[in-house]
């Protein structure tokens, strides 16, 4: 069963992530508010605890957090490095220079925003480089 984390602050995006992965064939979306129980739910991943997720839907912009933060322990954590992420979020220049630095797609990458084949490509193992 595939399985991805949508780290999302606004319900109605929550909720618009969740129904695109769900129809994309995406069998379990877990779905978490802001960095800090983003990263939780990530630690217990790698402790074994609970099974890691094969795609992340990231938001940069969380209201009064960031997810950089997210974006930058995912990039440093050799093992959540294999995981393919997605941003989605309203990019200014800058932002998009981040992502584009590490190759890093984002939803303007795809056509249409959160599109069912823009999931399905997040999650397919033979597109994965490890």
């Amino acid at each position: 069963m595939t399985r991805i984390l949508i780290v999302e602050d606004q319900a109605s995006d929550l909720g618009v992530a969740s129904q695109s992965a769900r129809a994309a064939g995406i069998g379990e979306v877990e779905a978490r508010t802001n960095v800090q129980t983003a990263m939780s739910y990530l630690q217990k991943g790698l402790g074994g605890e609970i099974p890691l997720p094969d795609g992340i839907v990231l938001d940069l912009d969380l209201g009064y957090e960031s997810g950089y933060e997210l974006l930058r322990y995912w990039h440093s954590t050799p093992e959540l490095k294999k995981i393919p992420l997605l941003v989605w979020t309203i990019l200014g220049e800058e932002q998009r220079e981040i992502c584009n630095l590490f190759n890093i797609p984002t939803e303007s990458d795809f056509p249409l925003d959160m599109s069912h084949g823009c999931l399905a490509r997040l999650c397919a193992p033979e597109e994965r480089t490890e």
